[in-house]
């Protein structure tokens, strides 16, 4: 089979889709699927995910006309084109070109129809839904969904294409767990896109209230954002008399990266909405327990007791945090070695692509319907 995917970005400086999805392709690559990937030129773009594999990669020029992405397209002969999000005019051009010529599309909404991004520039998306957006959902041969969660977010909005529930998948080998409590510091990371749907505001406020009771631990904020976000959140850590304990730096990649996680005591994403959350995966990989919130689809942290799946407000934020930092630090410790073991066991990037490879084959030889799609 011979497969597009399509995502507008996959500058570093995005979201969790620039790391999740050049995985995926990655992982396609690896069990035979002929693979391209299609994106717009941007700074610091992710593609060494890509390097040594046979995926193919597609670079369009900001001025890149519909009908030369028609061209390309077709001259390529695609069996089936994946859609890596919604909303943006790019993707609904693309879906028109595979419905003019019968070429089967998936759509992955990347948390784009969870409520709380449906509540932002709500009447803007309401006008695209009626216009386009519903359409291109209905007729689509699949609604590539990364939890459960997601999938009853599609169904309240009246669609009723097919979902397939797949979790995005991490290279669990380049987040390597820690072995040792040896280096960890009393230190809660938050590491993501500083922006305000992250809940970044209700830690800072948490965190305030219980420091004085532990004035060796602090809070890591890291990531990009806006500028004038992230001095918002500077000046309210002023406003605290936080500045000692809780730090906003700059983004991190690569081992940099990776020796955060493991020099982390607790991970915390106090988020508003995820449709996955590729952080939360990373950190567990690396050994280190999470406190998130049930807007994200890891209740299997309380299930399995490896984390805190928490109802987002500062009041429960601050009794998951004093709990994980009153803990002995070997149950905490032993906590991370079962969330690592919880990761490569569900989340590894591989066993993502031979059920994505599974999807492609349903869909385009109707082959037996797979469990994971509703």
């Amino acid at each position: 089979m011979k497969v597009l995917t399509f995502l507008t970005s996959i500058s570093l400086k995005g979201g969790g889709p620039s790391r999740s999805v050049p995985m995926l392709v990655k992982g396609l690559a690896e069990v035979g699927v002929d693979i391209t990937l299609m994106t717009f030129r941007s700074d610091d773009m992710n593609t060494h995910a890509l390097e040594g594999t046979s995926a193919k990669l597609k670079i369009l020029e900001t001025r890149t006309s519909a009908n030369e992405m028609e061209e390309y397209i077709l001259s390529e002969k695609f069996d089936l084109i994946q859609l890596q999000s919604i909303w943006e005019r790019s993707y609904h051009q693309v879906i028109k070109i595979a419905r003019k010529h019968d070429i089967p599309y998936i759509i992955t909404p990347r948390g784009m129809l969870e409520p709380w991004s449906l509540s932002q520039k709500k009447w803007k998306k309401k006008l695209a839904m009626m216009l386009y957006q519903m359409k291109d959902l209905q007729k689509a041969a699949c609604i590539f969904t990364t939890a459960e969660m997601e999938t009853r977010h599609v169904r309240d909005l009246g669609i009723k294409t097919p979902c397939s529930v797949i979790p995005n998948g991490i290279e669990t080998e380049g987040y390597p767990c820690r072995k040792t409590v040896e280096g960890v510091k009393k230190q809660i990371l938050f590491l993501s896109r500083i922006h305000v749907k992250k809940g970044i505001e209700l830690l800072i406020e948490a965190f305030a209230n219980l420091y004085r009771d532990f004035v060796d631990w602090s809070v890591v904020i890291v990531g990009n954002g806006e500028p004038n976000y992230i001095e918002s959140l500077k000046l309210k850590v002023e406003r605290l008399g936080m500045q000692d304990s809780i730090n906003i730096l700059p983004p991190v990649f690569g081992t940099a990266k990776v020796r955060l996680y493991q020099e982390s005591s607790l991970f915390c994403l106090p988020s508003y909405s995820e449709n996955f959350g590729m952080v939360i995966a990373e950190a567990m990989s690396c050994g280190v327990p999470v406190i998130t919130t049930t807007n994200c689809p890891w209740g299997i942290l309380n299930d399995t007791n490896t984390g805190w799946c928490i109802d987002l407000s500062v009041e429960n934020l601050e009794k998951a945090l004093r709990e994980a930092i009153t803990m002995d630090s070997a149950e905490l410790y032993y906590k991370g070695q079962q969330s690592s073991k919880l990761v490569l066991e569900n989340f590894n990037y591989r066993n993502v692509a031979e059920k994505t490879k599974t999807l492609y084959e349903w869909i385009l030889n109707k082959t037996e319907n797979p469990l994971f799609v509703r």
